[in-house]
């Protein structure tokens, strides 16, 4: 029985994240953080509130919403993602789950956040209809999902070079990739019963002292590590060639954007 394109896309973003377990938070995470603190202070969290992450990886988004002393927990479907997480952050509670039946009570949270999260979803629509059901009367929800492809810097510098050298095949990804228009997100908003959403544009960098977070990310994340050594070498010398622009004092500065997007219960 062939798959459906949701159940592709699935068990794509499971295996991938799995895979990139465990070096996220030296990878990628050094990059969605960047967007944390804007979600954090818009949905005005505090240690009277109870947040749920969701998509919380290695627990490093987790730790540092649990820092305003809110009481939080961190979900995410894949199980290596929930252990590493575990690991490095003792003392929150993580539980592997999909996002689509989030296990907890109807009116149980005061805040959700979805840091770079919405855009892997393969049915956007039921995991924000899941979110209205845990939230509390007039709970807040916020989320980030990457801005236009095209204003990835780095992603950019990577994609170019791995074309040189590969074939850049299609992936199967969620339908919210790429996607910055306000009309796609306030229909999701609008059908979950969510109200007094807004969104914005959010610009940022990436700063490393070296490229291993960008080249450690994309080798995990495109599973270079199972191409011949001579390809990857050749791949790699580009992805240095095409991030000479990019060098600063400190390392490198990479442009990049967010979408952000806010509502309420």
């Amino acid at each position: 029985m062939e798959k459906s394109k949701h159940q592709a896309i699935r068990e794509y973003e499971l295996d991938t994240w799995t895979r990139c377990s465990s070096s996220y938070n030296e990878t990628w995470a050094t990059l969605t953080n960047e967007t944390l603190p804007l979600l954090i202070s818009k949905t005005n969290v505090n240690s009277d509130y109870s947040v749920l992450d969701i998509g919380c990886g290695a627990g490093n988004s987790t730790k540092k919403i649990s820092e305003t002393g809110a009481n939080v927990i961190g979900i995410d479907f894949s199980e290596k993602m929930i252990n590493e997480a575990k690991s490095a952050h003792s003392g929150i509670i993580f539980k592997q789950s999909d996002a689509e039946n989030i296990p907890l009570k109807d009116n149980s949270i005061d805040v959700v956040i979805a840091n770079f999260i919405v855009h892997h979803l393969p049915e956007p629509n039921k995991v924000f209809k899941e979110i209205n059901r845990v939230l509390k009367p007039e709970g807040k929800f916020a989320f980030a999902v990457w801005g236009a492809k095209q204003e990835q810097s780095s992603l950019g510098a990577f994609f170019q070079a791995f074309g040189n050298h590969h074939e850049l095949s299609e992936l199967p990804h969620g339908p919210l990739f790429g996607v910055t228009d306000f009309d796609t997100y306030n229909t999701f908003v609008s059908n979950a019963s969510l109200k007094n959403f807004k969104l914005e544009k959010l610009d940022t960098k990436w700063n490393m002292q070296s490229l291993d977070p960008l080249i450690n990310g994309c080798w995990d994340w495109g599973n270079l590590n199972l191409f011949p050594e001579n390809k990857q070498n050749h791949i790699k010398i580009d992805v240095i060639k095409n991030c000479e622009s990019f060098k600063t004092e400190n390392g490198y500065s990479f442009p990049h954007s967010a979408m952000i997007g806010y509502a309420e219960k």
